[in-house]
């Protein structure tokens, strides 16, 4: 049911505790009628038919959040110029994802199928520290990149409201198993928010969350450096990634992982070696990594 949060700020949550493909919404009921993201469960989408929004303003370019930008053909959807390109084309999507690697072509291809994704356009795209005015209420565009290149969360400094995206809080942690993750560029969003100090984060998986946030954000960051410390932990014998993965060292070892998850799985384990080389802790022989 949608919730009012803020005078015109009005909260959707989306079903099934907002687990993929939903992720919970806000609605914008002023001057211009605006939707942070579009894939929040059908009760809110006839909710949107009832008051449609003239922007669809999009947090990133993942299937859980643009996931019903072409129900809404009137909307200029506004996303931020670094995920725009994966949000116009299924193909530089994959590209994003990178189900080039690990043989992932035929999964990527499968998995935009089974969710029925659809391309999206974008008609304007948004900058770091822009000020979005929608009448009464102003959002002030935050990147947040990390998750992909061009998350944002939304802040509106009035009620000190933070959306913040896929920066969700969950207990899981971060999550960045594909291409076009960074995790030091994470690490720096989510101290971006700390340093912010929101009195009200909106999450899109998490909902809303009033207490101890910046408590909550640093045990969030924390969790990348304990799954690092877990592939380091894995590498004192030398190992490749196959061999990573199927210690299930990022979605854990009691997680039932079929083909696409356990490609997932090997990607989130590449962005870990991928930074460790960096930072000259490993090294690479082959498809075989190694302690320094």
């Amino acid at each position: 049911m949608p919730t009012t949060l803020h005078k015109k700020i009005v909260y959707l949550e989306a079903p099934n505790r907002a687990r993929f493909p939903y992720c919970n919404c806000l609605y914008i009921d002023d001057d211009i009628k605006a939707v942070i993201d579009s894939s929040c469960g059908d009760e809110n989408l006839g909710y949107l038919f009832e008051h449609p929004p003239e922007v669809i303003l999009n947090s990133h370019f993942h299937e859980d959040h643009i996931l019903n930008n072409h129900l809404f053909p009137r909307a200029q959807v506004w996303l931020h110029a670094q995920d725009a390109p994966a949000a116009r084309s299924l193909e530089v999507f994959q590209e994003f994802y990178g189900f080039q690697q690990f043989d992932g072509r035929q999964l990527g291809r499968k998995f935009i199928k089974s969710v029925d994704l659809q391309a999206s356009p974008v008609h304007r795209e948004i900058t770091d520290g822009e000020i979005l005015d929608f009448g009464s209420v102003h959002l002030q565009v935050v990147h947040l990149p990390g998750h992909t290149p061009g998350h944002c969360g939304f802040y509106e400094e009035k009620s000190g409201l933070l959306f913040s995206g896929d920066i969700d809080l969950s207990g899981f942690g971060p999550w960045y198993a594909h291409l076009c993750s960074d995790l030091d560029y994470f690490m720096k969003s989510i101290q971006k928010c700390i340093e912010i100090n929101p009195r009200l984060i909106v999450s899109s998986h998490k909902g809303i969350i009033r207490e101890d946030i910046v408590t909550r954000l640093k045990k969030y960051h924390e969790i990348i450096f304990t799954k690092e410390q877990q592939v380091l932990n894995a590498l004192q014998q030398p190992a490749n990634i196959e061999q990573l993965a199927s210690r299930q060292i990022f979605y854990g070892p009691h997680v039932k992982l079929g083909p696409f998850m356990f490609w997932m799985e090997k990607m989130a384990v590449y962005k870990h070696l991928e930074r460790l080389i960096k930072l000259n802790q490993i090294e690479q022989s082959g498809e075989t990594y190694y302690l320094k």
